[in-house]
Parts: C-alpha cells; structure tokens; sequence
C-alpha cells in the first residue's frame, strides 16, 4: 500500500494501481494557453485559501465565551465560531454564556438546532461548568 497525497487531502492504494504522470506536450495552442492561465490563476487563489486556513487552524481556540453580550451579538459570534470550527475540522467546541437559565443558552441552543453540521450539544459535565457552558459536537 502507497499513501498519496493531492494538496491536503490523502488516500491510500495497491502499489501496483499507481501510474507515473508524464508531461505535458510542449506545443500548446492558444487555447490551452489561455486555459493554463486560467488554472495557475486558480491555483494561486487556492494557494492562500489553503494559507488562511492553516492560519485559522492555528489561531483557533475550542471555546468561547459570550458572557456578558447582547442576544444578536452572542448568536453572531457562535454563528462564526461553529463555521471556523467546521472549517478546521474540530469534532468538539466549549461556547461558555454564563447561567444555565438565562437567554443566551436559549439563542445559542436554538441556533445549534439549525445547524447540519453539529451532531448534538449539552451542558457540560457539573464538575467543569454545568448549565453555563454549552459543549457542540460537530460531524
């Protein structure tokens, strides 16, 4: 078994199924010129998509507290969060908004609710937080 790897994403398979890949005929017509020109400029873009979120994967924390925001603000930063968490693959995130029986966690559960990605969400175990911090599992 090779493991082979295209940019970021791997798969294994038998030896003998691998081929080597020749190059391209130097003749080009216009055509191919332009459709060259096309794919190296998409590969450029996708080079710093591919920069982004690496960076954003560095930079990313499990939890996040909304304590103390207004409802529209907290649900637009869980909104943000739970994108970036699905964005770098996190399978577990921590939202701390404060009390178990104020209005965040209700905003927050709804919103949770409506998201496809997310498998299921509860209170976070007694001994680390409780009704007050909200743990997201995410496919």
């Amino acid at each position: 078994m090779a493991t082979v790897i295209f940019g970021s994403m791997r798969t294994k398979m038998r030896i003998d199924r691998l081929e080597s890949a020749k190059e391209p005929p130097k003749e080009q017509s216009k055509t191919d010129e332009r459709n060259a020109s096309i794919v190296g400029s998409y590969g450029s873009v996708s080079s710093g998509t591919r920069a982004a979120i690496d960076s954003r994967k560095l930079n990313f924390r499990q939890d996040l507290d909304v304590r103390g925001m207004r409802g529209d603000d907290a649900v637009n930063a869980v909104t943000y969060f739970i994108d970036d968490a699905i964005l770098v693959g996190m399978s577990r995130v921590r939202i701390l908004h404060g009390t178990g029986s104020g209005i965040l966690r209700q905003l927050i559960r709804q919103y949770l609710a409506t998201v496809p990605n997310v498998a299921h969400f509860r209170d976070e175990h007694v001994q680390f937080g409780g009704a007050g911090i909200t743990v997201v599992d995410i496919e």
